[in-house]
């Protein structure tokens, strides 16, 4: 059919499917039957295509605690589960799942990413692929290759030997693909040894084409091409967002000059065809809907939750708590009551509801004493103020009334647009509102009604020129930028300017917010002007310091429960973390609590490892949560009391410091933005760190004891063998258990099996060739030599269980997949 098409296409025609027609949306061609495909990130849900006011979707567990599962047969649900909520959206491609490694526990994505492992991040990767297209939309694995670092992303390189690309970084992709057919893969920001992966003829054509036979669509990262020719010659046949910034005229002109032969157009043109025709829709600019309530997978999001939060330590089994005793439990820390559940950047969404720890532990412990404290704060900017407090004038309701002019000039001559948003934040980018001119301002309006009395902040962090007016008095200005970074709109706490004001609790004070476009050129050619951002917070009362008050709960409860967590200030896309210490206020906290308190448990809501090292030995028990998606209050309520049974296995390592890292020194970027894998295959559990780490790859507890019984292995050839091992419950309470197989030490599979107490089951892994090769950069090819290989059975990365050693008596090599 494609090739139909194309024989009746212009040039013109042709380039222009090459590039998005805008931000979320490819071109169409409907006189020739060609629909537009409508994209949306989508690692945790389908967000939709709003940044700024997205419509509400169902917002899974992040990635990291989806590989905390070790279940595939999840993990597709999972993929199917927002498949379905695409189809409501109308996206046809989800750019998901996000395939590379955690390399550094200070990866700024991390979250977004499975594991540090390649194994699993690759059978995870695929069961997710498989989900999607189940549902006849496109997932688009990412990204495509060596974007293990977000710091300067778009000028780094990696620099990586051959065979540390081919045995971590590339093989997670290669497993993947071997389990299933994606129909897109995305391009990363980064070169590869010196060249940009949007223009990388050796790892697109010959190892993912000609090598792997991926037969889909290439497209880039947003952004993610620097050149009009090379990055057709490498394969990538859309470049994203739109309109084009080097294709358009610039590829039209390319090929009348005969720097690229029109084949090659041709080549690209099909590809867009072909999923055209699989997932285009003819509803080109049919409004979005929200998910609704009813419409959410409610069951499924709490299960996973459950699955991938991991019980790290259980103090003298003090875990799981009795619903029916009288306790008097103090919990400490913002996130109990605003948990966070997702990252930031591509995983920024609105979920359809949202499930705090602090409200399902109140039904879940009804005999329970239940005291709260807000803790410390977790922020760099402070956030909006809850809707709960502001009213918007003119409805009457919660809310906040923003009016957009053009201009600069607030008369009703210029009044373009009026909304109601839920925060005090505007953002014009992906969406910007119709007719607004690059000289615009906007005027946020509400009534603010404190809870509290006393000395209370705003703090604005914008773009153009702000102002804060509180009953007529101007409290805060803020005078803008005479430039416009993208780091300004990843990284708003950065810039932020603050002002006090004296308050007091059940006053209705009227506030108006100011702001003022600027003029500045934008940063990115796919911009018709320069993004603009306006955010505003507001904080009762803010600490700066652990109060008296949280010594004195904590001293006079039975138990006290620490909620901690890093925000998408701290772990988001275009930046890395600075350090795995979590912010200061929050390590008093804990310490604190932990000493006052009789018992505590620390629930730590992170996408990467933490330094605890400060207050491992205070703490009785940890869970360590990610960020676990909507659900995440009824999970940790169920996990909490014992109705679930903690399953979780760390997809990551837990070094006691940085220092122990094995990229440490190498991330993220050197002066020269190098970004060097000096450790090489040495990287995470595969290191052997000294000292021990803290939590070793697969560590997980359970309430429940398990033991291994007889192990075998069935030879069906040399090199495609069944793992067998008869795993018995012998504890109190049914739960699951990860039989995980490794082979010299590395990860080759793992299956998750549930058992009531007494209960055994045989277990079976499948190993094949991939378990028994390794890359000779010398051949040229994977090779399996002629030697024994250990296949073990262990608790976790460090800990065997069991071992035996396999014969293969013939050398043997192999390509592709």
């Amino acid at each position: 059919m494609a090739a139909e098409v194309i024989q009746k296409l212009s040039l013109e025609d042709k380039v222009s499917l090459l590039a998005g027609a805008s931000y979320w949306r490819t071109a169409s061609l409907p006189e020739y039957g060609i629909k537009a495909i409508k994209t949306s990130d989508g690692p945790n849900g389908v967000r939709g295509e709003s940044i700024h006011a997205s419509t509400k979707a169902s917002c899974f567990p992040c990635a990291a605690c989806v590989g905390s599962t070790f279940n595939s047969e999840l993990v597709f649900q999972i993929g199917q589960a927002i498949g379905k909520e695409c189809k409501v959206k109308n996206v046809g491609m989800l750019l998901a799942p996000t395939i590379n490694l955690h390399r550094s526990p200070l990866g700024g994505r991390n979250f977004e990413a499975y594991s540090e492992d390649p194994t699993l991040s690759g059978l995870l990767g695929a069961a997710f692929v498989n989900g999607v297209q189940s549902e006849g939309v496109s997932a688009c694995p990412k990204h495509f290759l060596g974007n293990e670092c977000e710091t300067e992303r778009k000028k780094s390189n990696t620099v990586v030997d051959e065979k540390t690309l081919r045995e971590l970084y590339a093989y997670s992709f290669q497993v993947l693909l071997s389990k299933s057919a994606p129909w897109a893969i995305m391009t990363a920001y980064n070169k590869v040894n010196g060249t940009f992966m949007s223009e990388h003829e050796k790892l697109i054509q010959e190892l993912l084409r000609n090598e792997w036979r991926f037969d889909g669509i290439v497209i880039s990262d947003f952004e993610g091409v620097y050149s009009t020719v090379p990055p057709v010659t490498a394969g990538v046949a859309l470049e994203l967002p739109g309109p084009a910034r080097f294709r358009g005229e610039y590829l039209l002109k390319a090929v009348k000059e005969g720097n690229i032969c029109e084949s090659h157009i041709d080549s690209l043109a099909a590809d867009v065809i072909k999923l055209a025709a699989k997932v285009g829709s003819d509803e080109n600019t049919s409004p979005e809907r929200d998910i609704t309530r009813e419409e959410t997978p409610a069951e499924l999001l709490r299960s996973a939750a459950s699955e991938g939060i991991v019980l790290l330590k259980n103090h003298e089994n003090l875990l799981p708590l009795s619903t029916s005793s009288p306790l008097k439990i103090a919990v400490f820390g913002s996130p109990a009551s605003q948990p966070v559940i997702h990252g930031g950047g591509s995983a920024s969404m609105t979920p359809t509801y949202c499930i705090s720890p602090i409200e399902a532990l109140r039904r879940k412990f009804v005999n329970a004493d239940i005291q709260y404290h807000l803790g410390v704060p977790i922020f760099k900017k402070i956030p909006s103020a809850s809707l709960d407090v502001m009213t918007a004038p003119s409805t009457g309701k919660p809310g906040v009334d923003c009016y957009w002019y053009n201009g600069s000039e607030f008369s009703n001559d210029n009044l373009i647009h009026h909304e109601i948003l839920e925060r005090t934040r505007t953002l014009v980018i992906d969406n910007r509102i119709k007719d607004l001119s690059p000289q615009h301002c906007s005027r946020m309006r509400f009534v603010l009604k404190p809870r509290t009395s006393g000395t209370h902040t705003f703090g604005i962090s914008a773009c153009g020129r702000t102002s804060i007016r509180v009953d007529g008095r101007t409290i805060l200005q803020h005078d803008g930028f005479t430039d416009v970074r993208v780091e300004y709109i990843m990284q708003p706490g950065d810039f932020e300017v603050r002002a006090t004001i004296e308050m007091e609790a059940g006053h209705e004070y009227e506030v108006i917010i100011d702001a003022f476009s600027t003029l500045a050129p934008s940063p990115s050619p796919v911009f018709t002007m320069a993004p603009q951002a306006t955010q505003v917070g507001f904080s009762e009362n803010l600490p700066s310091c652990i109060t008296p008050e949280i010594s004195a709960l904590a001293d006079q409860c039975d138990i006290a429960l620490i909620f901690t967590a890093n925000n998408k200030e701290y772990e988001s896309e275009s930046f890395d973390r600075q350090s795995m210490d979590l912010s200061p206020l929050q390590n008093d906290l804990i310490s604190t609590v932990a000493q006052a308190a009789p018992k505590s448990i620390l629930f730590n809501q992170t996408g990467s490892p933490i330094n605890m090292m400060p207050w491992i030995d205070h703490v009785d028990a940890i869970f360590q949560c990610w960020f676990a998606g909507q659900e995440v209050g009824n999970a940790l309520a169920d996990l909490l009391s014992g109705d679930c049974n903690p399953s979780g296995k760390l997809p990551v390592t837990f070094s006691r410091r940085i220092e122990d890292s094995p990229s440490f020194g190498n991330f993220p970027t050197d002066e020269e933005l190098q970004v060097h894998y000096r450790e090489g295959l040495k990287m995470g559990y595969r290191a052997r760190q000294h000292p021990t780490p803290l939590f070793a790859f697969g560590h997980g507890l359970s309430y429940t004891q398990f033991e291994f019984g007889d192990f075998h292995v069935d030879i069906e050839s040399p090199i495609d063998v069944c793992v067998v091992v008869n795993v018995i419950n012998v504890g109190a309470v049914a739960g699951h258990e990860v039989v995980q197989v490794y082979v010299d030490g590395v990860l080759k599979g793992f299956a998750k099996v549930y058992l009531t107490p007494g209960e055994n089951k045989d277990v079976r892994v499948f190993l094949d060739k991939y378990a028994f090769s390794e890359w000779d950069f010398m051949v040229g090819s994977w090779v399996v030599n002629s030697r024994g290989y250990e296949i073990d059975i262990r608790w976790n990365a460090n800990t065997v269980i069991s071992s035996v050693t396999h014969f293969i008596d013939q050398y043997s090599t192999w390509r592709g997949l």
